[in-house]
Order: structure tokens, then sequence, then C-alpha cells
């Protein structure tokens, strides 16, 4: 919970808890092995539904299926540079999205960072404003708060907000015009564990034959 009671949703949890769920029943299938050119296959028995494959050729790695699709390219063997540079979510988002080709989205606005980076700027300049902070606060809430969820609304509502106090002047957002309210879409997440998922059933895999 952070300052004044208000909550980011974390978005990697969530991706990660829907992705748990989705392959409790999967396996994986190797449909080619030559080296660095490799096709795996993940679904669940019997069904289509919520598969995905993994296809790899030289410095680069393709994810497509019933997630989202991308294209990654870096090092010789992409599943190696899968597999070395996950972080505590066992991804690596804003590194990975930098390999990746075309114009796939990997980032999209969040309402919940937006809320976050405004409640933190009000939390931080509530000692040195010297008028009623609770007018202040409610100002916020009703006239940009409330417009978290949609980037330009949102984004218009901050940078012309304007609040005057007799004894302080006028509060507005001067610098937030440099504030990035992007974030890591969710279902770039979950390729992203669709990727290490696979990569792992392909080692444990080949480590049994």
């Amino acid at each position: 919970m952070s300052a004044l009671g208000t909550k980011k949703r974390d978005v990697f949890a969530d991706a990660k808890q829907n992705f748990d769920l989705m392959v409790t029943e999967h396996e994986m299938t190797i449909l080619r092995d030559d080296e660095l050119y490799r096709h795996i296959r993940c679904r669940r028995p019997g069904t289509s539904l919520c598969g995905w494959d993994l296809i790899t050729w030289p410095g680069h790695l393709v994810v497509t299926g019933d997630v989202e699709s991308f294209h990654f390219a870096r090092e010789a063997d992409m599943f190696g540079f899968f597999e070395m540079c996950g972080n505590e979510h066992g991804i690596n988002p804003d590194y990975w999205g930098e390999k990746i080709q075309g114009t796939a989205k990997w980032r999209t606005h969040s309402p919940e960072l937006f809320t976050q980076l405004v409640v933190e700027h009000f939390w931080e300049r509530r000692h040195s404003y010297e008028g009623d902070t609770a007018a202040l606060w409610r100002a916020i809430r009703e006239d940009v708060l409330i417009h978290a969820e949609y980037a330009v609304v949102a984004r218009d509502a901050l940078m012309s907000f304007q609040h005057w106090d007799r004894q302080a002047g006028t509060f507005e957002f001067s610098d937030a015009w440099e504030w990035s309210f992007l974030d890591a879409d969710w279902h770039y997440l979950r390729s992203l564990h669709a990727i290490v998922w696979g990569i792992r059933k392909y080692r444990a895999a080949k480590a049994e034959s």
C-alpha cells in the first residue's frame, strides 16, 4: 500500500499468475532440433487452445500462437540469451523489449503508473505546501486521477491542472511533461513467460534424452 492508500496493481504478478493457470496441463513437443534451428510447440494435449510455438534460427527467436507474437534478435543462441538474463520474475521485460524486431507493441499506457507518479509527487511536496493540503488532494483526485485510464486525456488533465490557494498560490505539475507513463504490456509479459517456460521444458527434455 502506497501513500494515501493508493495501491498499484502488480502487472508482473498478474501476468505470471494468469500464465501459471493457463499451463497447468501443457506439454512441450520438439518439432525440429537442428543445432540453432529449433521449433518447439507448447500446448495442452488434445486441444489447440492456449498453445504457442517457439522458433529459432541463428540470432533470432519468434514466439507465436495464442500468446502475443514477438520476434527477438540478439545472440546466436537465443535460448541461451533468454536463460542468462532474467530478473526476480524470471523475465527481463525492458532489456528484452529492446531486442524486438519490427513494430510490435510491448509497452502501453499504465493507469496504475500514472496514479503512482501523481500521488508520489503530491506526497513529496505536501510538507512544503503552505495551503490546504486536503483541498489540494481532493482537487487532484477529482480533476486528474479520475482521468488516469486513458493516455491522452490523463496527460492533458495533468498538464492543465492548476489549483489556487490564497496562502500557497498556484499548485501545478510544472515538470510533468517529461514523465513517462508507459509500462510493460500485460500480453507482452505473458509471452515472455511462455518463452521461458518453453525453454525450460526443452532443456529438461534434452537432459532426459
